[in-house]
């Protein structure tokens, strides 16, 4: 399923576009010249009985289902298979053309920025035809710009919050982002692998402990639907452990403290009734995104898409 997400945007026409993508663990952003959405970032390759009900994009004679299935197991986003998912989100991007032109914006872990040569081989100035949703797709990426998570959700700050002293925590589904920024320039970036699927999965352990047979995709779900009731205190203790984590690389009383990325919306109440000093992004979900925007059009200036 998408749902829309709100991301600053301009739509002035040109022959090569700008196309941004988060490809989140947990669920995929993306912004173009015909918007912004965000879809699950599950995927199968299992044939289906009747596909024409399933998003799906077929590249090479393989079929991948998209939103549906299963999350990826792999941390590295270099190493994962996400062809699929990325030509899925530029043709969501770009709806109103067949063969896409585009300058391209990826996301990565700052832990895993020693990976982008891997992307830039793969991705810079190659084409690639396959079908989306049954219908014959071109997709030409051409130049590739690649931002570490966490930071570029400073974009997204208002302008008189980026003078400050800042502290970002950006909690995704596999990775905290930590980074400092100091009139403007980054102080430290760190990235630690834990997340919301940590979460879910001692979500699973106790509803285990219970009779109950459950997989960490389908506890969040779960939860929201109130088949599962989790405790004030399993929360509680997920945001404590989060914050020693971020002890390690950084005293947040010394900085404005923002917090962003999906997971810090399911702990809203918690931080701040916890961590009262700390700020939280007015869409979460999106800063990363809306960041990316930002920077792309730094770096594309040349490009009004």
């Amino acid at each position: 399923m998408e749902n829309k997400i709100e991301v600053k945007t301009n739509n002035v026409g040109a022959t090569v576009r700008v196309t941004n993508v988060d490809l989140g663990n947990m669920n995929i952003k993306y912004n173009g010249k015909t918007g912004s959405s965000v879809f699950s970032s599950k995927i199968s390759t299992d044939s289906r009985p009747y596909e024409d009900g399933f998003q799906r994009v077929e590249l090479e004679g393989r079929k991948t289902y998209i939103g549906v299935g299963e999350l990826s197991r792999e941390f590295s986003k270099s190493d994962r298979d996400y062809i699929p998912q990325l030509l899925y989100a530029i043709c969501k991007a770009n709806s109103d053309i067949d063969v896409i032109e585009t300058n391209l914006s990826l996301l990565l872990p700052s832990l895993q920025m020693a990976n982008r040569n891997k992307l830039i081989e793969t991705l810079k100035n190659k084409d690639f035809s396959f079908k989306f949703n049954g219908k014959d797709r071109v997709v030409s990426i051409k130049d590739l710009l690649i931002l570490p998570e966490g930071y570029i959700s400073y974009f997204d700050l208002p302008d008189e919050e980026r003078k400050q002293d800042i502290c970002l925590i950006e909690v995704g589904s596999r990775t905290i982002n930590i980074c400092t920024i100091i009139a403007g320039k980054i102080e430290n970036m760190n990235t630690v692998k834990y997340g919301s699927l940590d979460f879910y999965t001692k979500i699973k352990n106790i509803e285990a402990g219970k009779g109950e047979d459950y997989i960490e995709e389908d506890i969040e779900r779960l939860i929201n639907r109130g088949t599962i009731k989790v405790t004030k205190k399993s929360y509680e203790e997920f945001l404590s452990d989060i914050l020693n984590y971020v002890k390690a690389y950084a005293n947040i009383k010394n900085y404005n403290t923002w917090f962003t990325g999906g997971t810090s919306l399911m702990l809203k109440p918690y931080i701040e009734e916890k961590c009262k000093e700390c700020k939280l992004f007015t869409n979460p979900l999106a800063s990363n995104l809306n960041g990316s925007v930002v920077a792309s059009r730094k770096v594309w200036s040349n490009i009004n898409a």
